[in-house]
């Protein structure tokens, strides 16, 4: 009879832990609920908030932001009819052909900024902050790209102190070539064997440049180096009269042939003075009837340095 009391009374207990459970597990599920209606109310209040804002921004500004791309289109077709005009003008005036490239683009440049500017006041943005900042992201663009800056400062120095024109052969940063162009970032050079090579301004403007093309006449040197024991006065005479033979060959000053003579080989220097357009041309055949000659007379092959 104890028993069966003990078992009653644990059987109530259980039964009533068991409606506590569920009564809880209710609770919290209606809380859930509650919690996830209200969060997906506020969630399409927000949106339809949002879609208000951007309905009255579009009222606002998009009128404003459609004129703005148009005058933008505008501005920048009639800045690049512009600047075509321009360019045919300089080279109608011929101006030197380097230094057009340069100057259109600057000019493209300015034009298109002044016209950016003109439409930003045009939506309705205060030109004051905006100048601001401009003026903050100018100084931090400044500072990340101070290199091609400085390539731009160099096109300026070029521009200005022209130490080579469209058309001169120079030497300058292990290179070299005939100059096609300054523009305003990089100075086009086109090798003789018809290789493109931009150089930057910068480097370019404060290195050593070594113009070919400047003056009228160019000074050529043919070395030949021979071994001992030739006899080096018929050698000069008639390498002499080779180049004498020769109509592209200055009379002024004359041509010469100078004797160095080393522990090892005898070195002679023939010396000509040709004008600028002759250079290459005088050069190949002068080396080529220099040589066939030494060849002829069975001298000992001389090393031709050029």
């Amino acid at each position: 009879m104890l028993q069966t009391d003990t078992s009653s009374e644990t059987a109530e207990k259980i039964a009533e832990h068991a409606d506590k459970v569920v009564t809880n597990v209710e609770s919290v599920t209606t809380a859930a609920a509650q919690s996830t209606a209200e969060t997906v109310k506020q969630s399409i209040d927000m949106i339809q908030q949002l879609q208000q804002k951007g309905i009255n921004l579009l009222l606002d500004y998009g009128p404003k932001i459609l004129v703005a791309i148009l005058l933008l289109w505008i501005g920048f077709k009639l800045t690049n009819f512009l600047c075509r005009r321009i360019k045919k003008l300089m080279i109608k005036k011929e101006v030197d052909s380097s230094l057009v490239p340069f100057i259109v683009q600057i000019i493209s440049i300015v034009l298109k900024i002044l016209i950016i500017l003109s439409v930003i006041s045009i939506i309705g943005i205060p030109m004051t902050s905006f100048i601001a900042l401009l003026g903050a992201m100018g100084l931090a663009i400044g500072m990340a790209f101070s290199g091609t800056l400085s390539n731009i400062a160099g096109g300026v120095v070029l521009l200005v102190l022209r130490p080579f024109k469209s058309g001169d052969y120079i030497a300058a940063q292990g290179t070299e070539g005939t100059v096609k162009s300054v523009q305003i970032f990089t100075t086009i050079l086109i090798t003789p064997d018809n290789k493109t090579i931009s150089i930057p301004n910068g480097p370019l403007s404060s290195g050593t440049i070594t113009n070919f093309s400047l003056l009228d006449t160019r000074r050529l040197d043919i070395n030949l180096k021979l071994a001992h024991g030739v006899n080096t006065n018929q050698i000069s005479k008639d390498v002499l009269d080779i180049l004498n033979q020769d109509q592209r060959v200055l009379k002024t000053p004359e041509p010469m042939v100078v004797t160095n003579i080393t522990e090892s080989s005898i070195t002679l220097s023939a010396r000509v003075w040709v004008n600028t357009d002759d250079y290459w041309d005088v050069n190949w055949a002068l080396s080529d009837k220099v040589y066939q000659y030494l060849y002829d007379n069975k001298i000992d092959v001389p090393i031709v340095k050029l």
